[in-house]
């Protein structure tokens, strides 16, 4: 029972992030499940061996459901900005497609230090800044997504993210940082461009496991583990609606270093993990 109400308030803790920072529960949810497959099942059994896989799985599907609400609320509000949105949509899809995939065959303790290194950088970058901006304080021109930062960015982004299950706001919301765009901005386009990321992922997920089925016991469905997923979809719901209270109310300033701070906090449990 315990551990059912650390997951709904893990839940609940994702739901909030999602609506305020764009993250889609990957960054509270691939760690904690990892943990919690760990803690139950029995070393050197399939489900010990593919818990960090397992994790990304069922991130990926909440992050479905958490990012399709987020997105809706938003685009209800009038905060997504397509001119931004449609250009990187089918590339972010294409990229989750092969980064799913190329999970496959690499080892889930080499994806774990390619989020912590992913990471590192993302958070030197955001520091870095936030630095020059308490420096020179100046508004930001804001710009357009050039081709490449689409085509290319975009891949990248959907391989990267599917293949960790964090759904891709670390790297869309700087992208859209550069362009310009204020946190509350850039927030409000990671949550819908999430969603192709966790719907290709997914997909691929469950085709990898059609082609190769493997039995993990009890508590899964092909690679998702779904008493974690229940949990922590009814503790989501609840956490965006406690989100949606403050969205609005936090500076630019403040909203990213709130950012920051959360990404040494996943860092930092990765790291320790």
């Amino acid at each position: 029972m315990e551990l059912y109400l650390v997951l709904i308030c893990a839940g609940i803790l994702s739901g909030v992030l999602t609506i305020l920072f764009g993250f889609a529960g990957g960054f509270v949810v691939v760690p904690l499940v990892y943990s919690v497959i760990r803690y139950h099942a029995v070393v050197d059994t399939l489900a010990y061996q593919y818990a960090f896989k397992s994790a990304i799985a069922t991130s990926l599907l909440l992050m479905i459901m958490n990012a399709g609400l987020a997105t809706y609320q938003q685009h209800k509000n009038g905060k997504i900005r397509t001119k931004y949105l449609i250009p990187l949509v089918y590339w972010i899809a294409f990229g989750a497609v092969i980064g799913t995939a190329l999970s496959f065959f690499i080892s889930a303790e080499i994806l774990k230090w390619i989020f912590v290194i992913y990471l590192l950088i993302t958070i030197l970058d955001c520091m870095k800044r936030q630095v020059k901006t308490s420096a020179r304080p100046m508004q930001k021109k804001i710009r357009l997504l050039y081709k490449t930062e689409q085509s290319y960015g975009g891949f990248l982004i959907g391989a990267i993210a599917a293949a960790l299950g964090v759904g891709g706001s670390v790297m869309t919301v700087p992208l859209f940082r550069r362009c310009g765009l204020d946190m509350r901005a850039a927030v409000a386009l990671a949550n819908p461009l999430s969603v192709p990321v966790a719907v290709a992922g997914c997909a691929t997920y469950i085709v990898g496991y059609w082609v190769n089925p493997i039995h993990l016991g009890s508590g899964f469905i092909a690679y998702f583990y779904y008493p974690a997923l229940i949990c922590l979809v009814l503790g989501g719901f609840l956490g965006m609606k406690m989100g949606l209270k403050f969205v609005g109310k936090l500076s630019n300033q403040l909203h990213e270093r709130g950012y920051i701070f959360l990404l040494c906090l996943v860092f930092i449990s990765i790291v320790l993990n």
